[in-house]
């Protein structure tokens, strides 16, 4: 967990004042300026009649919820992407876009950019040498003769000593009319501002969107258009654009001091529902934001939302979660599922993640130097083999034993609620039987009666290796599982678990990454944009000499296949949203499905924890934090 650099800091509260002409008695204005007039001596006292008490207003108490979340170290928006920094920006920031089930909405923004409104294009540009593109490997270069591009056509070309003709993206968005809590209205211009410090190289982050963008600019006081460089047409290109900074606030700071400016880092102005009132050592206290967007419409529910910090999430849930109302996910890692349900008082919503785990084929081990005459049976080259493996897989088994039943089985690389997920997608249920007649199909039979499969060239035990890291006791249980599930349809495993450093180092010295595995066990995050790239032949990790990605790349597997190729290649040149591009990713999908590099698992799940007065909780896969729609929390009686 990150290391609390917040500085204690408080502002004060705003002071009722009380009003010296009147004040309200029931539903009566009493005067209490009133000059009292001076009685006639000779005048007829009066009966004083006995006083009527008044009707007196009960004062209704505010809504107040205390959320318990890990420490951020910052609130700067480019300064911590903690979970705990993102969630509390959800209350202090309107979300300009949401993910929620693998795809986007639209919130602070009128609506996402789409190629039938006109607001999300792709053009064709002539690009000549010198100018910044996007290469087929999605890296940024000058184009220059020799560079491997995909053209206007979305075909690979090598450049030649010719301007190349490429396609060019760009989007508009028009914000809502948000004000900051200081009363000065959202512009464009902010959006901007924040562009150019995400840009800045004393701000630290990823820079991959900036450096991918061409123009990034105001073209009204509420609207922006974002140009990409040639050749980048991203999955989420509806994602490009950046929630604004207040530049009148900020504008005269540079963006080295604004990494610790109070600001930014304890107190910024909000243009969402809540604004920070209090900072302290141990949380932060928000009121409702006076100048919010939507307070008309009586949001946000919540008039105080109070935030503790909780360093040791185990001692909270030993202590049954005292003084929360809401735990976020990031203090309750899935292994505590049973303890979070055990404890009285309090709901467990159970989210199924975004990442999931899978166990890759090495279906093109890589031979290092040194190692050329290293003999190993190519076992998984052939599709028989990896589907009757998968079939011989009880992934329902590990998702009840590991889990409690409370995650799915993972059909593909996304699942089976994703928007693009195909109906008629190929399915690989566990069926030992069926498993056993494939592998049977392919050869490799039990040739010496000892139980297991031999190689039909090599006469060769088919025994192999699954390895995987030793932090995870999900992967340790779903190894065992799988080690148990191969014994019966005649395969030897060996599960090997190490130290991280050692399976996820870079290659070529890490296992994974270096391709020299044979079985291996990971996870994967996935997106509302299906990741097909990550099966692609020009993103096998090896040496570049090779032909291959790199060393830094993504394909593990060595798996290739020309029709995925094609497919993928397609749907990544074309715009999102399109019936072209739904096309494209579904026949990959397929295509994918059928040959089976690897085998997808389950999802991991996420634990939110509640008391049964909260109501508007909604956590979401592809959501990052809970807090999403803190907006419209609220506490009932």
């Amino acid at each position: 967990m990150m290391t609390a650099l917040f500085l204690a800091a408080c502002r004060d509260a705003d002071t009722a004042v009380a009003t010296p002409t009147s004040s309200v008695v029931g539903e009566t204005l009493v005067d209490e300026t009133a000059v009292p007039q001076a009685a006639d001596p000779a005048a007829t006292p009066s009966p004083v009649p006995s006083a009527t008490p008044q009707p007196t207003a009960t004062p209704i108490p505010p809504k107040e919820l205390t959320v318990c979340m890990n420490r951020p170290q910052s609130l700067y928006l480019y300064g911590d992407a903690s979970i705990a920094a993102v969630a509390i920006r959800h209350a202090i920031y309107e979300n300009l876009i949401t993910s929620l089930g693998y795809d986007y909405q639209p919130q602070g923004l009128e609506k996402l950019p789409t190629a039938a409104d006109g607001d999300l294009t792709m053009q064709p540009v002539t690009v000549n040498f010198g100018d910044p593109v996007v290469d087929y490997r999605g890296d940024v270069h000058v184009l220059r003769e020799g560079l491997t591009v995909f053209d206007s056509s979305g075909e690979l070309v090598t450049v030649t000593d010719r301007p190349v003709e490429m396609q060019q993206v760009t989007a508009v968005f028009t914000l809502k009319p948000l004000v900051w809590s200081d009363g000065v209205p959202v512009s464009a211009d902010d959006s901007v501002f924040s562009f150019h410090l995400a840009a800045n190289p004393d701000t630290p982050g990823d820079k991959r969107k900036v450096q991918r963008t061409a123009v990034y600019e105001a073209t009204g006081p509420l609207t922006l258009r974002w140009t990409g460089l040639p050749g980048y047409i991203p999955g989420d290109v509806v994602a490009h654009v950046w929630p604004p900074l207040p530049q009148h606030q900020l504008g005269n700071t540079t963006a080295a001091d604004l990494l610790t400016s109070p600001d930014t880092t304890i107190a910024p102005l909000s243009s969402g529902p809540f604004v920070i009132s209090a900072s302290a050592e141990n949380g932060l206290t928000l009121l409702r934001n006076p100048h919010y967007y939507r307070a008309a419409d009586g949001l946000p529910y919540l008039d105080i939302l109070n935030v503790t910090f909780v360093d040791d999430g185990a001692a909270l849930l030993a202590g049954g979660l005292a003084g929360c109302d809401v735990t976020t996910q990031d203090l309750l890692p899935f292994t505590d599922l049973a303890q979070v349900q055990a404890v009285d008082g309090v709901n467990t919503a159970v989210t199924l993640s975004a990442a999931y785990e899978h166990i890759d084929f090495s279906v093109n081990f890589y031979l290092a130097e040194g190692f050329e005459n290293f003999i190993r049976p190519d076992w998984f080259q052939d599709p028989r083999v990896r589907q009757g493996i998968t079939q011989c897989t009880d992934r329902q088994r590990m998702v009840d034993e590991i889990f409690g039943g409370e995650t799915a089985v993972m059909p593909a690389y996304i699942p089976a609620n994703h928007p693009l997920y195909p109906a008629d997608l190929p399915q690989w249920p566990y069926d030992a039987a069926a498993g056993n007649a494939l592998l049977d199909a392919a050869g490799y039979v039990d040739s010496d009666s000892d139980g297991i499969r031999n190689d039909p060239t090599t006469g060769e035990v088919f025994s192999v290796r699954l390895t995987t890291d030793d932090q995870n006791s999900a992967r340790a249980q779903a190894a065992a599982i799988f080690s148990e599930n191969m014994a019966d349809c005649g395969i030897g495993v060996t599960v090997d678990l190490l130290p991280p450093e050692d399976w996820y180092n870079d290659g070529p010295l890490g296992l994974l990454f270096g391709r020299r595995f044979e079985l291996g066990m990971f996870a994967w995050l996935g997106a509302p944009a299906p990741t097909c790239q990550l099966w692609l032949e020009r993103n096998i990790t090896g040496p570049l000499p090779d032909g291959f990605g790199g060393w830094g790349n993504v394909n593990v597997s060595g798996w290739a296949n020309a029709d995925f190729e094609a497919a993928c290649n397609a749907a990544l040149n074309s715009l999102p949203g399109t019936p072209e591009y739904a096309a494209a990713q579904q026949s990959a999908l397929q295509i994918w499905a059928q040959q089976l590099p690897m085998i997808p698992l389950f999802n991991y799940i996420k634990l939110t924890a509640a008391r049964p007065t909260v109501t508007g909780l909604h956590p979401d896969a592809t959501q990052l934090s809970e807090l999403w729609n803190v907006v419209e929390w609220d506490v009932s009686n």
